[in-house]
């Protein structure tokens, strides 16, 4: 062993390369290291940067268990496809957006959640939306109008820059008087977002489920209010009609114009539109969850506002780079010595201090 040690400093002090060589792969792991560990403590800090602040509305009236998105033996319902977009959406979003969920049916849009970061507590939300039900729905009417203005005002409260999107089939029942509709008071435009048309301009029969949402049948012409019940006919009545008037209880008369497919559910795309030109909103058709989820996620619908950022990938980056160098041959690190000498080398003379006289 004695013998050894002069033969190991003789080879130490003949090769000095390969001890820095050594050295500096040392150096690169140990970098990585620090690196690796200062990410396993979740740095963060915040920083102004795009974000989004959405109030996801979904309609749970009864049009919207009409099952047309897929093939014919396994459609699923409007509903079910306005969930699976939201739930992809929550994915989509980056940590710092704040999601708000509520419902509609009725005449009102009821907030379910308060303004929730997506990140903190994504389990809550998905969990949510995924036990979104129709039998939540606390009346069988759907007035469209009213839900839409109620949700823009439950948008406004959540906070500045929140915006709304309202999915929607846009089905009307029982038949409203358009004359009597509600007149958007609000700033068109002052409150951003879109309304998601939800279902196939093909009218569909509307089912009737039990407890497991199995169809046991569909509703009937019968069984739905086919005329608007409400507000003054335009309607020149006969003599015999007047017989049968009232003017708070049968405004219309004994024999209102009826609608034909009051018992069919289709998209309601032309007044949709119109309600998104009255309020300022976007207006898209739900045909492919992607294209809605990259709407909802894009920077037209972000906020510049200052947020919890994740920093782990600015130092796993690095880390990264470094762990990579460290399995580089020495012999690559040898050649970039080699160049930079010789580049030191060419500029040097370029570079002499000049004496100042």
């Amino acid at each position: 062993m004695q013998q050894d040690m002069p033969s190991l400093l003789t080879r130490f002090l003949r090769h000095p390369g390969q001890r820095l060589r050594l050295d500096r792969r040392a150096a690169l792991l140990l970098a990585a290291l620090l690196l690796a560990l200062i990410c396993l403590a979740r740095p963060a800090a915040l920083l102004p940067r795009p974000q989004h602040d959405w109030f996801f509305v979904v309609d749970i009236t009864q049009s919207m268990n009409v099952r047309d998105y897929g093939e014919e033996q396994a459609a699923i319902s409007r509903l079910a496809e306005s969930k699976y977009t939201l739930r992809q959406t929550l994915r989509a979003l980056p940590c710092g957006a704040r999601v708000a969920l509520g419902l509609f049916t009725e005449r009102s849009t009821t907030p379910i959640t308060r303004p929730l970061e997506v990140c903190a507590h994504f389990g809550a939300l998905d969990e949510t939306i995924n036990g979104i039900d129709w039998r939540m729905a606390w009346a069988a009417d759907s007035f469209i109008t009213h839900g839409l203005f109620s949700a823009i005002e439950q948008t406004a409260r959540n906070g500045a820059g929140f915006h709304l999107a309202f999915f929607t089939d846009g089905h009307q029942a029982p038949p409203s008087n358009v004359d009597y509709l509600p007149k958007f008071s609000g700033k068109p435009g002052a409150v951003n977002g879109i309304i998601v048309g939800v279902g196939s301009r093909q009218p569909g029969r509307i089912p009737k489920l039990d407890e497991q949402d199995n169809i046991t049948g569909y509703w009937e012409l019968d069984d739905v209010m086919r005329f608007a019940t409400f507000g003054v006919s335009r309607k020149t009545m006969s003599v015999q009609d007047m017989e049968n008037y009232h003017g708070r209880n049968a405004p219309h008369g004994g024999n209102p114009a009826e609608q034909a497919d009051a018992h069919l559910s289709a998209l309601n795309e032309g007044a949709l539109a119109q309600l998104a030109d009255t309020t300022g909103l976007g207006y898209m058709t739900l045909t492919k969850s992607s294209e809605v989820v990259s709407r909802l996620t894009s920077h037209r619908m972000a906020n510049w506002r200052r947020a919890i950022t994740d920093l782990r990938p600015v130092f796993a980056l690095p880390a990264l780079l470094l762990l990579l160098a460290f399995y580089l041959p020495p012999a690559f690190f040898t050649r970039i010595n080699k160049r930079a000498r010789s580049s030191l080398r060419v500029l040097r003379p370029h570079f002499k201090p000049r004496r100042i006289t």
